[in-house]
């Protein structure tokens, strides 16, 4: 029997622990959404984000909103108004995956 501990470390580095958020931030959309999010303070309503989001559907932009904020990456802030105004923001969660995103957006950006 394998030990189930080892299977994904190595030396100091042991991402067993992370498999839940990165199963989350690797999917299609993810890691655009929470690069576009963190970009402004004041937040994106959904369909200024679809637009700013080439391609995505308003089906997939949903679940993949729904699926970030059950993990605590996105405020989804509804105002009382007629209609109702919903805007997208980053919690502090999000805000730390994003910097600490860029590293490896930067290492892919040095690939190309």
């Amino acid at each position: 029997m394998v030990d189930e501990e080892h299977v994904c470390c190595e030396e100091d580095l042991c991402l067993c622990s992370a498999e839940g958020i990165l199963n989350v931030v690797s999917k299609k959309w993810a890691i655009c959404i929470v690069s576009l999010l963190g970009s402004r303070k004041d937040g994106y309503r959904f369909n200024k984000l679809k637009n700013r989001l080439d391609g995505i559907s308003s089906k997939s932009l949903s679940d993949k909103l729904k699926e970030l904020e059950k993990e605590g990456l996105v405020n989804r802030d509804v105002k009382d108004s007629v209609p109702p105004k919903v805007v997208y923001t980053l919690t502090e969660d999000g805000k730390t995956l994003r910097t600490a995103l860029k590293p490896l957006v930067e290492w892919v950006k040095e690939k190309e």
